[in-house]
C-alpha cells in the first residue's frame, strides 16, 4: 500500500511538467523567425505574391490602425495598397523577441515592429504577434495582430 501511494504521489508531481507547452525547438524557432523575416523582405520588395504565399488560406490580420483583413487576397491587397500610398518608400522591420509553442505545430511569435522612412523621415513603432502553424515541414502565418501603444485612459478622438 505504501509503495502504491508513493508511486501515485510521484506520478502526480511529474504530470504537470509533461502537460506544459514545450518551448519552440531550435529548428522550429529558426524556421518561424525566418517566416517573419521573409514577411518583412517581401513586403519591402513589393513582392505581394511572395508575401501572400507566407499566409494560410484562412489567415487574418489586424493592423495597428485597426483594419481587419481576412483571407490571403485581402491581406495581399491591403498591404500592397498601404505600402504604395501611406508607407511608400518605408522599410518594415520586425524584431521577434519570443517564440512560444502553444500546441504541436502551433506557435506564437511576439516582437516589435518599425516602419522606417515614412514620408522620408517618419517612423511608426509598435508591437506585433504572429500566430504560425506548421503544415508538413513548412511554417505559415495564420494570424497577425499589431498595435501601437496608447496612454492608459480614454482613447484619444481621431
Amino acid at each position: 500500500m505504501r509503495t502504491t501511494l508513493t508511486a501515485v504521489f510521484i506520478v502526480a508531481l511529474t504530470l504537470p511538467g509533461f502537460a506544459q507547452t514545450p518551448a519552440a525547438g531550435g529548428g522550429d524557432e529558426a524556421a518561424i523567425r525566418q517566416v517573419v523575416q521573409q514577411h518583412d523582405e517581401s513586403r519591402n520588395a513589393g513582392d505581394w505574391k511572395a508575401l501572400s504565399a507566407l499566409f494560410t488560406d484562412e489567415a487574418d490580420q489586424l493592423t495597428s490602425a485597426g483594419e481587419w483583413r481576412r483571407g490571403r487576397a485581402e491581406i495581399e491587397k491591403g498591404v500592397a495598397q498601404l505600402m504604395s500610398t501611406t508607407y511608400k518608400g518605408g522599410t518594415f522591420v520586425t524584431k521577434v523577441g519570443r517564440v512560444r509553442m502553444v500546441a504541436p505545430g502551433v506557435a506564437i511569435a511576439d516582437g516589435a515592429f518599425e516602419i522606417l522612412n515614412i514620408g522620408g523621415t517618419g517612423t511608426r513603432r509598435g508591437h506585433t504577434t504572429y500566430v504560425v502553424v506548421k503544415s508538413g515541414d513548412r511554417w505559415r502565418i495564420a494570424a497577425t495582430r499589431s498595435m501601437v501603444a496608447t496612454p492608459v485612459g480614454a482613447t484619444p478622438a481621431r
